[in-house]
C-alpha cells in the first residue's frame, strides 16, 4: 500500500496547524499550540480518511530520528549555570523531573502498564511534553498507537498546568521569582511555560524561560537512558542483533555538545527551528494512530498515570519552593 497519501496528509496538516497557531497569535487569541493542533487534526483526519496509516508509519520511522537529532541542537548545557536559574531553580526543576519519572514508573506498575509506556509518560511530564515523548518513544520500542495515546495525555496535562499554575501562584501569594521557578519546573511544553511565566509578570517570564530550558537540558541524560532501557526490554523479549543503540541517540548527544561548545548561536537556532517545524507533520502522523481501539486499550491507565504523576510533580515542586524559599 502506498505511503504517499499519508505523507502528503501529514505535511499538509503540519502546515495548516502552523498557520492556525500563527493567526491566533496575531489576533492575540488563545492557541493550544501548533503541536497540539497538529496532533488533534491528524486524529480527526484519520476518522474520515482511510489509508493514511502507511504514510504515518513512514514518517515516524524515517523522519522522526532526523527530527530528534535536530532537537538536540536546542540544548545549551550552559543553561545549568545561568544566574537566572540559580541553585533554587535547578533544585526545584530536578526534584520535579525525578518525582514525575519515578511516580510514573511506580504508578505504571500499579496500573499494569509496560515499562516503556510508563517511562514515556514520565518523560513527557518531567521534561518537555511532546518533544520528550517523541525523543524517547522509538528507543522504548513503542508502537504508534501507544505513543499517540501518550501524546494525547501529555497535551491535556500540559494545558492543565499551563492554565492553573499562574492562578495558583496568585492565590497562594508567591513572588514572581517563585512563580517563575514553579512555571518552569512543572508546565510541560516550552511555549506554555514561557506563556505561564509571562502571565505572572516580567521577572517571572525570564525565570520561567531559564528554568524550563534547564529542565529541557535533562534530555541529554534521559535519551541515552531510555535507549539503554529499550535495549534491555528488547533483549528480554527476544534476541536482538545489529547496532545496540539507535543512531539518533549519539546524534542527539553530539548535537547538544556542538551547540554548547562549538556552533555559533545562529546556526544552532536555525537547526533547532528546522527540527521544531519537522515535529508538526510528525505529530499529525502520530495522530493517525489515535483511534477508539487504542484509547480503549490504554487510554484510561495512561491518562490516570499522567494525571497523578503531574499532580505529584506540582506538589513536590511547591514543597521544594517552600523549603528553599
Amino acid at each position: 500500500m502506498s505511503a504517499s497519501r499519508g505523507i502528503i496528509a501529514a505535511l499538509s496538516i503540519g502546515a495548516i496547524a502552523f498557520a492556525i497557531d500563527y493567526l491566533l497569535d496575531e489576533q492575540q487569541l488563545f492557541s493550544p499550540g501548533a503541536s497540539t493542533l497538529a496532533l488533534i487534526l491528524g486524529a480527526l483526519l484519520a476518522i474520515g480518511v482511510s489509508d493514511v496509516e502507511p504514510g504515518g508509519k513512514w514518517m515516524t520511522t524515517q523522519v522522526m530520528p532526523i527530527a530528534i537529532i535536530l532537537l538536540g541542537f536546542g540544548l545549551d548545557l550552559h543553561l545549568f549555570f545561568e544566574p537566572d536559574v540559580g541553585v533554587m531553580g535547578i533544585s526545584v526543576a530536578i526534584a520535579s523531573a525525578v518525582s514525575c519519572l519515578f511516580s510514573s514508573y511506580l504508578l505504571g506498575k500499579w496500573m499494569d502498564l509496560d515499562l516503556g509506556t510508563s517511562m514515556a509518560v514520565g518523560a513527557g511530564g518531567a521534561i518537555c511534553g511532546n518533544s520528550a515523548v517523541i525523543a524517547v518513544a522509538p528507543s522504548l520500542k513503542l508502537s504508534e498507537e501507544k505513543y499517540g495515546v501518550i501524546l494525547a495525555m501529555v497535551n491535556v496535562m500540559g494545558l492543565f498546568t499551563f492554565l492553573f499554575i499562574p492562578v495558583l501562584t496568585s492565590m497562594i501569594g508567591l513572588s514572581q521569582i517563585e512563580g517563575g521557578i514553579w512555571s518552569g519546573s512543572v508546565v510541560h511544553a516550552v511555549p506554555q511555560a514561557v506563556a505561564a511565566g509571562e502571565s505572572i509578570g516580567d521577572e517571572a517570564l525570564i525565570i520561567a524561560t531559564a528554568v524550563k530550558l534547564a529542565r529541557v537540558s535533562l534530555l541529554i541524560l534521559l535519551v541515552p537512558f531510555c535507549a539503554w532501557l529499550g535495549r534491555r526490554i528488547s533483549t528480554e523479549e527476544a534476541e536482538v542483533t545489529g547496532f545496540p543503540v539507535p543512531y539518533f541517540v549519539p546524534g542527539f548527544v553530539i548535537a547538544a555538545c556542538l551547540t554548547t561548545w562549538v556552533l555559533p548561536e545562529s546556526i544552532a537556532a536555525n537547526l533547532t527551528e528546522l527540527g521544531t517545524h519537522m515535529l508538526l507533520p510528525l505529530l499529525a502522523a502520530v495522530g493517525f494512530f489515535i483511534n477508539k481501539k487504542s484509547m480503549q486499550n490504554a487510554g484510561g491507565p495512561v491518562f490516570l498515570v499522567g494525571l497523578l504523576s503531574t499532580l505529584l510533580m506540582v506538589g513536590v515542586s511547591y514543597a521544594m519552593l517552600t523549603l528553599l524559599g
